[in-house]
């Protein structure tokens, strides 16, 4: 496995050297960026290479998921391809990875969950097409409910798709993993991976965390 090149970014100076001793104990991960973030625009932030960052929620005077639909918005504006982050807290707390989803981190890490946790969503973050904590959080979300004009937005997006594509997102709905996917609508792996992200563009989604969060949403998990 390559190193993953991680961020650091907010929470006192005692807690990203507890991180940075654990991400880096493994040999798999190394810290290219570490600061307490005052200060730190969102902008700036953009020029920093990484492949995962960790943002904790209490940055600053700053609002962490603000902060992160900045980062996205910026990267869409300036044509370029951000890591992923996860946001960093205390507890563990079912609405905050919702949360932390929808502003488009991909999950949370959680002081309360120990260092087997942060290192294994670290490493998870390797798969940049992993849809990571949602399909965990789906039996405990009940109904989330979604605007009318976002229900027909999302439907003209959606009827725009071929049946091969229709039957891709139908199959991702069901939980199904990529090579079942790819067996039930007859593509390849890799047009699997492009119809998710497609879609996920269509529905103007950073993640893949979010497409299925976003599908929920609208029901078609029921499909």
């Amino acid at each position: 496995m390559a190193t993953l090149r991680v961020a650091l970014l907010g929470g006192s100076d005692a807690l990203r050297s507890a991180k940075r001793v654990v991400l880096e104990s493994v040999g798999k991960c190394q810290i290219v960026f570490d600061s307490d973030g005052h200060g730190l625009l969102p902008q700036d932030f953009l020029e920093v290479n990484y492949d995962v960052a960790i943002i904790e929620q209490r940055l600053g005077s700053q609002s962490a998921f603000d902060y992160i639909r900045a980062l996205h918005a910026l990267a869409v504006v300036k044509q370029e391809t951000i890591g992923r982050i996860l946001v960093g807290s205390q507890f563990d707390e079912t609405q905050l990875r919702v949360l932390a989803i929808e502003a488009g981190a991909v999950d949370c890490v959680f002081v309360s969950d120990g260092v087997e946790s942060l290192l294994n969503k670290v490493l998870a973050c390797k798969d940049v097409n992993a849809d990571f904590a949602i399909r965990e959080l789906l039996p405990q979300l009940g109904e989330l409910t979604i605007s009318q004009e976002g229900f027909q937005n999302a439907s003209v997006a959606l009827d725009t798709l071929d049946p091969k594509e229709a039957k891709v997102v139908r199959s991702f709905c069901q939980l199904k993993d990529i090579a079942e996917i790819a067996t039930d609508s007859g593509l390849s792996k890799v047009k699997v991976n492009a119809t998710l992200l497609k879609v996920q563009r269509l529905l103007v989604l950073q993640t893949r965390s979010q497409l299925l969060l976003r599908m929920y949403r609208l029901g078609a998990l029921a499909l």
